[in-house]
């Protein structure tokens, strides 16, 4: 879907100019005080690539960038576009969900001097936009459907049966497009075929499951059209699973690392792709929004650009390998893509920075053991977490590693996965009864509230004279015991080290633009406040900037929770806001639950099975830049 994901396949050479500029050849322009919004509509490869393309043209030229997931929600695009409408950010990029829906608040915003672009869609009057850039749906699909012909002449006998995995239940104009566009290419080329069944599935595991199902009904399929970019790794991963290679072919949707992999895998069942470009969307989104604000000249003002895909298929291996050196990636020898036997799901609970490192580290940790990792996201949703369990149960898949949302809730469905046999491995918690787990990976909360509290203590006394006013913004709402021990500990260690302090004011907030709108609230309704602690991640971000935003800086202090490169950046700022945090290690956690199962998979000694590892917080704070400098070069953060 232009919104599923556009194309925007530039020539090589052109390609690898970008990445040139993108990538350190130019040099990072100064830091300057402009705020860009860069958001997204779901936690996929596409959509990840996206992202990855708004921070390098941001670091480019020297704008900050806040980037943010609609998770498919009309409601909630509509709502973050208003919360960036009253931050009086400088700039939004966003892939839309709706040609419709979305363009009322995206005009608002522009009517009140912000500049927007947009990916992934066409919005028809483009006019007031700073840019867009997208791909055209049926002409793309057409592009397989042509090539696609070709091949099936060439190779089936007999009856084509098709069947399609569209996503026509999340944007179905774009959907009908693409696969719309796939039918008119197989028709031109000549060829006769029924479709026998269709499913709407966007993502990768989704995909899977549907098209296993699907498979099993339906044993005359031979082919398969796939819509998007978690469609086709879903559908080809579906026709592997049941043994079909080599009767059953996909042709797909959106290029990446994981399809071009498979497509020169050997194993000849996924045969071609249609390409797009979401690093290079989101960098020019971001760069039409810089030149705009920087008043350079921008050629692309109150336009969309429209960029044709790159067809890739398995009857050109050079040609793949060509895309994907000028997209970053090493060529691969056809057949010789590893044969991972191994199947591992990796499950997070939300989308934010120390879950997004969490993944980095199960998928690291997999591409060394030879295993493939299947990534999920809860969302915070107990029953969506039970049913991702009970999907990778029914798939047999090989074991598990997840940040789980109960020690209560989650145990039954993670038990039950033991006991048939797949392998459970958990961050991030500490499930009591570890017997059955591969490894537990994970923090003390009170332990490491306690010693920022501890350090906090000394700083206030040193530096605060008169009451200490103290707000706290945990995430009671969502882990309540998880959150109270951290909050706990904290106020420990404000009480052992000798701080008189009173709380004045608490929100609970969970995810850094959340925590942005509400710490600004209470910042107002208590302007006593001059001290705020911030129990996660996201709401140690906002907070931070919620005070910088008030012009505060100086007048309230934040300590927080979970250490990355944006809160050890705020640290080093020398603003004097975010003083300093507790950092865990996402990655490791992530990395180490992957490599727990994969020790025991593969017959290995295992020296944590059972077990809780507990690895204490690194305490990073302004009073220690050295500290912190090091720590980010630990991390590979420069």
């Amino acid at each position: 879907m232009k919104r599923m994901h556009c194309v925007f396949a530039f020539s090589v050479v052109a390609i690898i100019a970008m990445l040139l500029g993108a990538c350190g050849t130019t040099p990072k322009a100064a830091t300057t005080d402009l705020t860009i919004a860069g958001v997204v509509f779901q936690d996929d490869q596409f959509m990840k690539s996206m992202v990855e393309g708004y921070k390098a043209a941001g670091e480019k030229y020297g704008i900050t960038v806040l980037t943010a997931n609609t998770n498919n929600d009309q409601a909630k695009e509509a709502e973050l576009i208003q919360t960036y409408i009253a931050q009086e950010v400088d700039g939004i990029a966003i892939a839309p969900l709706s040609p419709d829906a979305s363009i009322a608040n995206l005009q608002e915003a522009a009517d009140k001097g912000i500049k927007v672009a947009v990916t992934n869609m066409n919005l028809g009057d483009m006019s007031f936009l700073a840019g867009g850039y997208t791909s055209d749906d049926a002409t793309n699909g057409k592009l397989v459907g042509v090539n696609a012909a070709e091949y099936i002449k060439a190779n089936i006998s007999g009856a084509v049966n098709v069947a399609r995995v569209d996503f026509d239940d999340q944007l179905p104009d774009q959907s009908k497009a693409r696969w719309g566009g796939f039918y008119a290419g197989l028709d031109e080329g000549g060829v006769e075929y029924t479709e026998v069944a269709a499913v709407s599935s966007h993502l990768q595991d989704d995909a899977i499951a549907k098209v296993s199902d699907m498979l099993t009904a339906h044993p005359e399929i031979n082919v398969i059209w796939a819509c998007n970019d978690g469609s086709t790794i879903g559908a080809a991963m579906a026709v592997k699973q049941a043994g079909l290679a080599g009767k059953v072919v996909v042709f797909g949707y959106d290029g990446g690392d994981q399809q071009t992999s498979m497509i020169l895998s050997g194993d000849n069942i996924l045969i071609a792709v249609v390409a797009q470009d979401p690093y290079g969307q989101g960098y020019k989104a971001v760069e039409s929004l810089a030149l705009t604000l920087l008043g350079e000249t921008n050629p692309d003002a109150g336009k969309t650009v429209i960029v044709p895909g790159t067809y890739l298929s398995v009857t050109d291996p050079e040609g793949i390998n060509t895309w994907r050196k000028a997209n970053g990636m090493e060529a691969i020898a056809v057949g010789a893509a590893p044969e991972k036997e191994l199947t591992v799901a990796g499950i997070v609970f939300q989308d934010d920075q120390f879950m997004k490192s969490m993944v980095e580290g199960y998928k690291a940790a997999g591409e060394k053991y030879g295993i493939t990792v299947l990534t999920a996201n809860t969302n915070n949703d107990q029953a969506k977490e039970a049913e991702l369990i009970q999907t990778y149960i029914a798939q047999e898949v090989d074991g598990i590693a997840i940040a789980p949302l109960s020690p209560d809730a989650s145990i039954a469905n993670l038990q039950e996965a033991a006991d048939k046999g797949i392998k459970v491995a958990v961050t991030n918690m500490n499930l009591g009864d570890m017997s059955f787990l591969a490894g537990g990976y994970t923090s003390d909360d009170a332990t490491n509230g306690k010693l920022v509290g501890v350090n906090a203590a000394e700083y206030i006394k040193a530096n605060i004279s008169g009451a200490v006013n103290v707000a706290r913004v945990d995430f009671d709402d969502q882990l309540p015991d998880q959150s109270k021990a951290r909050w706990g500990g904290f106020y420990a260690g404000l009480d052992e080290g000798g701080v008189e302090y009173t709380e004045v004011a608490a929100v609970s907030s969970h995810l850094q633009d959340d925590a942005i709108a509400k710490v600004s609230d209470m910042l107002t309704a208590h302007p006593e406040i001059n001290v705020i602690w911030a129990c996660n991640d996201g709401s140690t971000i906002g907070a931070a900037m919620a005070v910088k935003q008030a012009g505060l800086a100086g007048k309230v202090v934040v300590f927080g929770y979970d250490g990355g490169d944006q809160q050890t950046s705020m640290i080093l700022s020398g603003d004097n806001i975010l003083i300093a945090v507790v950092a865990q290690d996402p990655y490791g956690q992530g990395y180490k639950a992957v490599e727990s199962l994969a020790l025991t998979l593969l017959g290995e000694t295992n020296p944590d099975a059972g077990k809780t590892v507990i690895v204490p917080g690194t305490y990073l704070s302004m009073t220690d830049p050295a500290g912190v400098t090091a720590w980010r070069a630990a991390n590979g953060l420069n």
